[in-house]
């Protein structure tokens, strides 16, 4: 008897539409392949949106509001949320009623050794994760981002396209970075702050302040 398992997209934004095509690409070439015991599809998204954008044609609808979605068995929610801090507040109160979130890890992710992967996580294409080091739950590392050795990516940390997380970083827990960032080898990266899209960090920040430029100073927080 073959069993139908259910993917469902927490976010109908822009990531959203990115995760529904990595899972789509999962479903035919991934983790998600059909076996003779299992079946997965992807149901459709939840979301705090009324009715679905034009751009949605064609597309899974929107099942229900976030606040309002009820778990079914054998349905697993995918976190398409880029915020940190409202990705915190949403997943949380899904796991308070009992929904199970799936980690999502594209067929073209490089995991070295001794790399250990949070629930609930989504890693796009291309990113590399070289050995020895963490990956929490509900982060998002989107394409092409390279994590080095010893590195420590706390719970709800957002990696925006190509960012390079050099040895022995730390990211602390909520921590976005934008696109192309580089952070220097052991430097830690505060709670809930902001790295801007291309600077450099050479030094600690501090939480919740955000930071950009070549070096990256602070303009904020």
């Amino acid at each position: 008897m073959t069993t139908t398992k259910k993917l469902v997209i927490m976010g109908a934004g822009g990531f959203g539409r990115e995760v529904h095509a990595w899972l789509l690409d999962s479903i035919k070439n991934g983790a998600c392949r059909a076996t003779s015991e299992t079946v997965w599809e992807i149901a459709g998204f939840i979301d705090d949106v009324s009715n679905a954008p034009d751009i949605f044609s064609g597309l899974p609808p929107i099942l229900s509001k976030i606040d309002g979605y009820i778990p079914e068995p054998d349905t697993y929610v995918v976190c398409a949320i880029a915020n940190p801090a409202a990705k915190k507040l949403l997943t949380e109160k899904l796991v308070a009623k009992g929904v199970e979130f799936f980690t999502l890890i594209h067929s073209t992710v490089v995991i070295g050794t001794n790399v250990v992967i949070g629930k609930g996580a989504v890693i796009c294409p291309f990113t590399v994760l070289s050995t020895d080091l963490s990956v929490g739950d509900f982060v998002t590392i989107n394409s092409g981002c390279t994590i080095g050795h010893d590195a420590r990516i706390a719970d709800y940390c957002t990696l925006s396209g190509h960012c390079d997380v050099t040895g022995g970083v730390t990211l602390q827990e909520g921590a976005f970075l934008g696109s192309h960032a580089v952070i220097v080898p052991k430097v830690v990266v505060g709670e809930y702050s902001v790295v801007g899209a291309g600077s450099v960090v050479i030094r600690k920040v501090a939480p919740g302040v955000t930071v950009f430029g070549v070096p990256a100073k602070r303009i904020s927080g």
